[in-house]
């Protein structure tokens, strides 16, 4: 794997959006499309929304489909925090899905592809010893707006929300810790300096195609509430989401200077076991989709 510091240069040829979800992970792959890194697929199904996001998911249907069985091997769902035991990437149940994902990783149209899926943040340790040069664009966005999108798209507990940015956002960190990665904070994208921001991620592309930012980011369409600001003492959120998300401020008014502090939140959080109570219906749902997905297998 190449290894390169926050915004350097190399020649990579994959870029992975990655990330928590409702954290701009769908409007950050539009931007690296435009700039060039084209997402594999139908532009027209890349663009298909809805009301939760109007622009589209901008998601491969493969690539997520191989991301979602990797999760159900491991007993997770992008909503169930998976079993990530040691060494779970060789786990002899994924096997199959490692010829299948070699075979996925063969189309990539070369030389400057995307892939974004917000579970892939969780996978990345199954696909990194397959993957050609690749460099990463973290999504970032402050947990109460996240759990509050949630929220407001699924219903979802607030707590459990802000466990899952909590997990999502370590995976992100550990898994592109020395690599090439650009964070990128969804605050910035929408807000008054956003130009500046995108530039950050052409850059970053070393994108020379002429940036048409202004018919991708709508600020409009965010329904946010804290935006970059450190969390008061009111708000009902644990203590390890406090100081990873104040850590991750810190981090950016350095400009990204020096990571040791948010890495060292982020390999002392343990995430908890999924309990019944907490999230019920989300396993229901990961079981019926699930059942569904072998049945589909089966047939093909």
């Amino acid at each position: 794997m190449s290894q390169r510091k926050v915004g350097g240069k190399a020649t990579e040829e994959l870029t992975c959006v990655i990330g928590m979800h409702r954290s701009g992970t769908s409007l950050t792959a539009e931007l690296c499309h435009t700039l060039g890194w084209r997402v594999t697929g139908p532009e027209d199904f890349l663009r298909q929304g809805n009301e939760y996001n109007r622009q589209g998911y901008w998601e491969t249907s493969q690539l997520v489909t191989i991301n979602r069985r990797i999760l159900y091997s491991l007993g997770g769902d992008w909503n169930v925090i998976p079993r990530l035991e040691s060494n779970w990437p060789h786990a002899p149940a994924l096997r199959a899905l490692r010829n299948r994902a070699r075979d996925f990783i063969q189309q990539i149209p070369t030389p400057k592809s995307t892939w974004k899926d917000p579970r892939l943040t969780l996978t990345l340790a199954f696909w990194q010893p397959l993957l050609p040069p690749t460099r990463y664009i973290i999504c970032l966005r402050n947990p109460l707006d996240v759990a509050f999108s949630l929220h407001r798209r699924d219903g979802m507990d607030t707590q459990w929300a802000l466990t899952l940015w909590m997990f999502y956002t370590s995976q992100a960190l550990i898994q592109t810790q020395g690599l090439a990665r650009l964070p990128i904070f969804y605050e910035d994208l929408i807000g008054p300096n956003h130009a500046m921001h995108a530039q950050r991620i052409q850059h970053f592309l070393e994108a020379n195609s002429e940036p048409r930012f202004h018919s991708v980011i709508h600020p409009g369409l965010s329904h946010g509430h804290h935006g970059l600001k450190p969390m008061v003492s009111e708000d009902p959120i644990p203590r390890t989401v406090k100081d990873l998300w104040e850590g991750l401020l810190d981090w950016r008014e350095s400009g990204y200077a020096d990571d040791s502090r948010i890495m060292n939140l982020a390999r002392s959080y343990r995430a908890p076991r999924t309990q019944w109570t907490t999230a019920k219906k989300f396993r229901l749902s990961f079981w019926m989709r699930y059942v569904k997905m072998q049945v589909l297998e089966a047939k093909k």
